[in-house]
């Protein structure tokens, strides 16, 4: 046989693509002409290899055309989940867009799979005699690939999803206290009075008093009336306000005590605005009692979900589990569209059976970046909306209905997520087009037309300039020394840097993807915005630091999570001189990002968050998910790119409170409203129907 040695996963092994010849023991050789069909699904050499891998399973009586078609169907499951489904429908395999599909198969190799795949169909792995028997399962079985409701799930993503519908299932049906009545359940007398007390007794803003809607009304009365409520409203429709309401009832009830409540949030940005929020709207109350005051001194502390499950970076588990259950018996998650199946497993698993928990979030912004869409499936499943467990609020109070611009918004955000043109929102008058940069308002939604990259560039300046003399002593502030004692920032310091932070905050350029999409990336973005920043320093005159990466001034975002330093993924700040005092000594100021710490701020020298960093002029929408800004601009790339959908859009449009600028081709916005992300999970189905569960 002929046999020529290549490299391979294993170091330099034989290579024999194409032929029955197997080496090493039963090995297939290493598809090498697979690696760029595979990065074309963004799945790196490891996915091949584990896909290689799988190959050898069936052992010698496979050929080499099956071991093909299996390590091609092994790559379509592996880059759907990294999509973010759970599973691979097995029917119409080769759709457009799918996974199969962008894989370039040829005719040979389809009918590879399809003759793979009913054989695959046909076994039974405790009694089978099938090669294939070693690689598929059903549920129950542990085989690297399950197929179930003629679905093809990774073995792991399939005990996760059981895990999940099973929990779930029985706290929306094991719950001996819930009647399913209009108005959101029968309360005990002591929570029925107490929530008569809060709702006569509501904050003001603007001397107006913030009462609860009906919608808000009925979700308080679900929350403290089930084990299980689900609360979705788009941005800005009083979803912490609902939380402040539940706080406030128990705290008058005094069951479960204040120290038995738990608020939490994937990320620590969401979860210091949880908390603040509900600081906020207590200190609105005008005639606070002695439980608003109680609640005020003693609320519950916010924390990320890793935090509140005890994650160990080292030992990369949690502490709590189903073995070590949280002692926690109220427990609320707000921003739930982005827990993805993995952290909705260990969260439920850790919780008390007799515990109540409540998810807050928006079921129709983007999901998590891993595989699952848990809140999407939930708000769909038939038993829990049945039963009052799913409470969905249509009001907006962050961009104002009553407001001109804020209408405009909401009208363009509710198009786009019905699949609608904005063109058409608010009858074809709320989306403005421009035709150039001189032409724009920044107030309402406008939709930039850039007939060149001239036009793009000369709107980034645009941005600038808008972003710089909104606050007119801007310049001052970031090239003053900020002085951090030992004991942190003083409060006229803390004082200070709450203006620039906050200011820094209104602001934001949102983009579609990080690197590609034609300069359009929050990369190259970013990389554009500082180099005009080193241009003015060099104007300017002003000392230029060694590493150039970060400048004075320049907003900052953690990339990646920090337990050592408590910075997590998506913590915003700014880089700003920083001098350290021990009380009688000041050092020389050095540049150290800036970041909010509870009520104040704390810095840390650049080098210690080395590969954690990156500006934050612009960042993608994924990573703005959980954040609000008075004034948004969306970069849409030149051309079509998969992140491009309806979700990411409407996500992107409702971060926004006063103004939105889309920027780029009006053929791509219509790509991004007609594409919605299809993320194939059987949770809603297990939700709906038990007899349909993945188990």
């Amino acid at each position: 046989m002929n046999v020529s040695y290549n490299w391979t996963p294993l170091g330099s092994g034989a290579s024999a693509i194409g032929h029955a010849d197997q080496v090493q023991g039963h090995l297939p050789g290493f598809p090498d002409d697979l690696v760029c069909r595979a990065e074309n699904l963004d799945l790196g050499i490891e996915s091949l290899f584990f896909a290689w891998e799988l190959a050898r399973l069936p052992g010698e009586n496979f050929s080499a055309k099956e071991q093909r078609a299996l390590m091609l169907l092994v790559l379509a499951t592996l880059a759907t989940s990294a999509g973010g489904s759970t599973r691979l429908p097995l029917t119409d395999l080769y759709h457009p867009g799918s996974a199969l599909s962008e894989l370039a198969l040829s005719t040979e190799e389809r009918l590879s799979i399809d003759k793979l795949l009913e054989d695959a169909r046909k076994i039974c792995p405790k009694s089978s005699a099938s090669p294939l028997a070693a690689v598929f399962g059903r549920p129950h079985d542990y085989r690297p690939l399950i197929i179930n409701h003629d679905c093809l799930y990774i073995q792991k993503l399939h005990v996760l999803e059981t895990r999940v519908g099973e929990n779930l299932r029985q706290r929306i049906n094991d719950d001996p206290g819930f009647e399913a009545i209009p108005g959101g359940g029968k309360l005990d007398p002591a929570l029925e009075n107490a929530l008569h007390e809060v709702i006569a007794s509501p904050p003001l803003e603007s001397l107006q008093k913030v009462e609860l809607d009906n919608q808000q009304k009925e979700a308080v009365r679900a929350a403290l009336s089930g084990r299980i409520t689900i609360i979705s409203g788009r941005p800005g429709s009083g979803k912490t306000s609902i939380v402040a309401n539940i706080l406030r009832v128990l705290a008058r009830a005094g069951k479960p005590a204040l120290e038995s409540i738990a608020l939490a949030a994937p990320t620590g940005k969401a979860a210091d605005r949880l908390r603040q929020s509900i600081i906020n709207h207590l200190a609105a109350i005008p005639v606070p009692d002695q439980a608003d005051r109680r609640l005020a001194d003693r609320c519950p502390t916010s924390s990320t979900l890793h935090r509140l499950l005890g994650y160990s970076p080292g030992a990369d588990r949690f502490l709590h589990n189903e073995h070590n259950l949280l002692s926690e018996q109220f427990v609320i998650v707000d921003e739930s569209s982005m827990i993805d199946l993995a952290m909705m497993d260990n969260l439920l698993r850790a919780l008390n059976p007799r515990a109540q928990v409540v998810f807050l979030g928006d079921a129709d912004q983007l999901p998590s970046i891993e595989a699952g869409a848990v809140m999407r499936d939930l708000c769909q499943g038939k038993t829990a909306n049945e039963q009052g467990r799913v409470v969905v609020l249509k009001k907006s109070y962050r961009a104002r209905e009553e407001d001109s611009a804020g209408r405009k918004i909401l009208d363009v955000a509710n198009a786009v997520n019905e699949g609608a043109s904005p063109k058409t929102a608010g009858g074809g008058r709320a989306l403005a087009i421009r035709n150039q940069v001189s032409e724009l308002n920044f107030t309402g939604i406008e939709h930039l037309q850039p007939g060149d990259d001239h036009q793009k560039l000369a709107f980034l300046a645009a941005w600038q300039k808008r972003l710089r003399s909104a606050l007119p002593d801007l310049k001052e502030r970031l090239s003053r020394e900020y002085v951090a004692g030992p004991s942190g920032f003083d409060e006229q310091t803390a004082q200070d840097l709450r203006v620039i932070l906050s200011h820094y905050e209104r602001f934001r350029i949102l983009c579609v993807t990080r690197i590609a999409a034609g300069r359009t990336g929050s990369k190259p973005v970013n990389a554009w915005f500082h180099r005009r920043w080193l241009d003015e320093f060099k104007r300017s005159g002003e000392e230029i630091p060694e590493n150039r990466s970060f400048l004075a001034g320049e907003p900052v975002l953690i990339t990646r999570n920090d337990y050592a330093h408590r910075l997590y993924n998506g913590d915003s700040g700014l880089v700003l001189r920083v001098s350290a005092s021990d009380g009688t000594r000041r050092q020389p100021a050095k540049l150290m990002a800036v970041f909010p710490r509870g009520n104040s701020f704390a810095a840390f020298p650049l080098e210690t968050l080395r590969g954690r960093l990156d500006l934050a002029w612009a960042t993608t929408v994924h990573k703005a998910q959980g954040s609000e800004y008075d004034n948004v601009a969306i970069m849409l790339p030149e051309g079509d790119v998969r992140p491009l959908t309806r979700e990411l859009l409407y996500t992107a449009i409702t971060r926004a409170k006063t103004s939105v600028i889309l920027v780029g081709l009006c053929a791509v916005l219509e790509i991004a409203v007609k594409r919605t992300m299809r993320r194939a999970s059987g949770l809603a189905d297990a939700l709906s129907n038990p007899g349909d569960s993945p188990q």
